[in-house]
């Protein structure tokens, strides 16, 4: 790790991992945002760190200052920052955690609202080295973001092919391959829910989502949205069937 790596660590650390509670960590990050505004870093670990504390208390005007922080990140920092895709990626995570809690209170909220999250994820995603070991997990930010209707219907054909490449270049021993998996899962659900759609998709998709239920602990809390996509699945396999 190189000297600015591992010093962004520590402060990182310092700040969001430490024994603090949440508005002690915003305080700490704030401070340092304060001293050190013209460094991009600042501006993510405060981004980071209101992030954190809405998730946990759901103050609106964290998310909103979080994301304000992030995209300031992004701006000081360009493209030749050392972490100008974490920023994106990060900025990308925010964006979508805003549009589902916004889902949740209305249910017609619309997909494009996605579209500066899609935009900032396929940054992210093409500032990632062939051998990154990011790029399973920035190939599928990008094909939720694509199912999820960031670039409308015909966005699902590309989260395909995205979330296979993603589960291509992971790691078998990689901690995240279940999440990659229920993603992969999800993803082929969407696409055997649509009217025509070969109904070999549907076999596909709750095949891997039984995967990714063998491949999580039996005490991951995924378990539960893991089986609610092999139901899913089972249905649309069932239903194509006749």
């Amino acid at each position: 790790m190189c000297d600015t790596a591992l010093a962004r660590a520590e402060v990182l650390a310092s700040v969001l991992y430490s024994d603090h509670d949440h508005d002690e960590s915003v305080k700490l990050a704030r401070t340092l945002e304060r001293e050190h505004g013209e460094d991009p870093w600042s501006h993510y670990v405060l981004g980071m760190a209101l992030g954190v504390r809405y998730v946990a208390e759901g103050d609106r005007a964290d998310l909103d200052g979080g994301l304000e922080h992030l995209r300031e990140a992004i701006r000081l920092g360009g493209s030749e920052d050392p972490d100008a895709a974490t920023f994106r990626q990060q900025l990308a995570g925010a964006l979508g955690v805003r549009w589902s809690r916004a889902l949740m209170e209305d249910p017609d909220t619309d997909p494009a609202e996605l579209a500066e999250a899609l935009d900032v994820a396929r940054e992210g995603l093409a500032m990632t080295d062939a051998h990154s070991p990011h790029l399973p997990d920035r190939l599928t930010q990008v094909a939720e973001l694509l199912a999820q209707g960031a670039a409308g219907p015909e966005g699902l054909t590309e989260a395909v092919e995205l979330i296979e490449g993603a589960l291509s270049e992971a790691h078998p021993d990689d901690p995240r391959l279940s999440r990659f998996q229920h993603s992969h899962a999800r993803i082929l659900s969407l696409a055997a829910a649509r009217p025509g759609a070969d109904p070999a998709l549907a076999e596909a998709a709750e095949t891997s989502a039984l995967k990714a239920g063998d491949l999580a602990p039996a005490y991951d809390p995924a378990q539960a949205g893991i089986a609610a996509t092999i139901r899913s699945a089972r249905m649309f396999r069932i239903r194509s069937a006749g």
